[in-house]
Order: structure tokens, then sequence, then C-alpha cells
């Protein structure tokens, strides 16, 4: 997820309305102060029952749990959990959101991103790389963000498949998720049952003889 100018309210109004057992992981980046502590965990923790970590090193990505960028740091995917990284990029010239989008698409292919409410265009070359990745993109409707470029710039790509306001974000989330779990069961009980119906006709098969028979002549 990422925001900006806005987005702390954004984010308190999402995870005030997201189930908050989906099952999925929630990471959350923003453009925060350098120089100043955030309290952005201890915010969203007063509106989920979730758990909300700031992410200080590399944790593994649990279900069911938020986590949040820390300042003066951005963050990359890595296999199963998020890795919390100093910048090498001047002030002025850095993309965090843009960077995290990025390091789905790479790594966890069909993710999602969701672009909220900010005053500048980081993310949308982020979300054409998750889309490209076989991901699922959810923008906030700019009409009701309270910094709408952010979202404009994530549209004018082309390539988000929801334009919501925050509740129906959450939602669409909620939606797509179980939808995705529904059709990795099923193609997991394919996969069962074709794997039982070759076991089938390679014993009853005629004239057939296990490998133990074969190796006894």
């Amino acid at each position: 997820m990422g925001a900006s100018a806005g987005g702390v309210k954004a984010l308190q109004q999402f995870f005030e309305a997201i189930d908050d057992d989906l099952g999925l992981a929630y990471v959350v980046t923003m453009h925060l102060s350098p120089d100043h502590e955030s309290q952005l965990s201890e915010v969203l923790g007063g509106r989920t029952r979730m758990p909300v970590y700031q992410v200080s090193n590399t944790p593994k990505l649990e279900p069911n749990c938020v986590y949040v960028i820390a300042p003066d740091t951005k963050l990359m995917i890595e296999g199963n959990g998020v890795r919390s990284c100093p910048f090498t990029e001047q002030r002025g010239r850095r993309t965090p959101i843009d960077m995290f989008f990025r390091s789905i698409a790479a790594g966890r292919g069909d993710g999602f991103a969701v672009v909220l409410s900010g005053a500048a265009s980081d993310g949308a070359v982020g979300i054409t790389k998750v889309k490209e990745a076989d991901g699922v993109i959810f923008v906030q409707d700019p009409g009701e963000a309270e910094y709408g470029m952010m979202p404009r710039s994530a549209m004018a790509t082309g390539v988000a498949d929801f334009v919501e306001p925050i509740e129906g974000i959450a939602i669409r989330i909620a939606e797509v998720a179980q939808s995705r779990e529904g059709l990795r069961r099923m193609r997991d009980d394919d996969a069962e049952a074709t794997s039982e119906r070759s076991c089938r006709s390679f014993t009853s098969a005629p004239g057939t003889t296990s490998p133990t028979t074969s190796a006894r002549r």
C-alpha cells in the first residue's frame, strides 16, 4: 500500500473498513519525515484488531498482520519477508512507493498494489510492474482523496483494476482475495483428483506389471 499527503487519514479509514481475517499481509509505505519519529504504527493500531509492526529488520510476512515503514527507510519484498533498508538516493529523488511496488512484482508475482491519497506521482511506475506480473491494482477515487494527484497519476497509467472510495477498495480486496483462495483450492483439488485417477489407471490397466514383478523376472 502506498500513500503520501493525506494518506494517514485514508489508511485509518481503510483499516477500519477492511475485514481483519482475510489471511493477507498488509505492507504500508509512505513519505515520512526523516527527521522525526513516526507514530504510524500506533495510529493504525488503534483502527484494527490486526497487530501493526514498524519494520526495522526483515520480518517474515504473516497473514492478518500490518507492517509499516519507518522514517528514512525504504521497504523491499524479499522472499516471504519485507526488508527495511536505508535510502541511497538523495532527498527529493526518493520514490519509496515505486521501489516497493517494483519489489512486489519481482518477489510476489500476483500481489496487490493499493494507491491512496498523495500529492505526487510516486507509485505510478511501480503499479505497471505489478500489473505486468499479474497483480491487481486498487486506486482510491481521487474525488474522495484529500490529495488526488497520486491517484490520478496511477489512473493515467491505464492499469488500475479498481478505482473506488476507501470502503469500496476494502470490499473489492476482500472479494478478490476470497476468489483467488477459492481458485487455488479448486486447482489443488483438481490436481489431486487427476493424480488419483492416473494412479488408478496405472494399477488397473490390463497387462500392466508392477516394477517389483518385473524385477523378479
